[in-house]
């Protein structure tokens, strides 16, 4: 399931200032839910702002996915991200994992 290594950024825009906080490294899947969910499994823990309302992963091919966060559950060994994005997985694209 945790195919590729990715960049996940986690940002908390609703206020003027905007939070954001950069995970380099973390083994990741990606799983489309429907054409406009996605969500991503990861291993291990993520750093958040607080608040957090929008998830980048960046994919070491450079693929990034983003979007709204819409739900989500973690615990010390890893957990699930869905969010709303319209684009392709790699899976959906037919590349190589």
């Amino acid at each position: 399931m945790y195919k590729y290594t990715a960049t996940v950024t986690i940002s908390n825009d609703q206020d003027d200032d905007v939070e954001a906080v950069e995970n380099p490294s973390i083994r990741v899947g990606l799983e489309a839910v429907s054409e406009t969910l996605k969500k991503v499994h990861f291993v291990g823990t993520l750093a958040a702002p607080d608040g957090a309302t929008h998830i980048c992963v960046t994919l070491e091919n450079g693929l990034s996915y983003y979007g709204p966060i819409v739900n989500g559950h973690a615990e010390l060994e890893g957990g699930w991200i869905a969010f709303e994005s319209d684009m392709l997985t790699p899976e959906e694209l037919e590349l190589p994992g």
